[in-house]
């Protein structure tokens, strides 16, 4: 039986947490881009959507965390931020300078934010007192 705290465990919730997160943050994309933003923009639009459903599902769900939202938050969106704007630069790159569409740049650049979120919010960000794992 896994621990609540194991990094195994850990990652299993993320990636089942991970699927209506990416939907959420894909549909937001889409909904920008057919009104008229530009996909660039509407990457970065749809950032929101996802980090508000990211930080819910894996506050207490995935991690367990049981310090407060308020001391949660800040690192929480720190981390994010970091990993879409790596994103961020990886979509535009793709889109502008490879001249890929905008669905094939998001699916692409996909696996940046949720490799280097993982690691972040397990290592340092959704810490408890009650965990003894690395």
């Amino acid at each position: 039986m896994m621990s609540r705290n194991s990094l195994r465990h850990r990652a299993l919730r993320f990636l089942v947490a991970g699927v209506p997160i990416t939907l959420c943050d894909y549909g937001a994309f889409k909904l920008f881009v057919l009104a008229g933003l530009d996909p660039s923009w509407a990457r970065a639009a749809s950032f929101g959507a996802a980090f508000a459903l990211a930080f819910l599902l894996h506050r207490r769900w995935t991690f367990g965390s049981t310090t407060t939202w308020q001391r949660d938050l800040g690192a929480y969106f720190a981390a994010r931020a970091l990993f879409f704007l790596l994103a961020l630069l990886l979509f535009t790159a793709l889109q502008k300078g490879l001249g890929l569409g905008p669905d094939l740049a998001f699916l692409l650049q996909v696996p940046v934010q949720p490799i280097g979120n993982f690691l972040v919010g397990h290592f340092l960000v959704f810490r408890s007192s009650s965990d003894n794992s690395p």
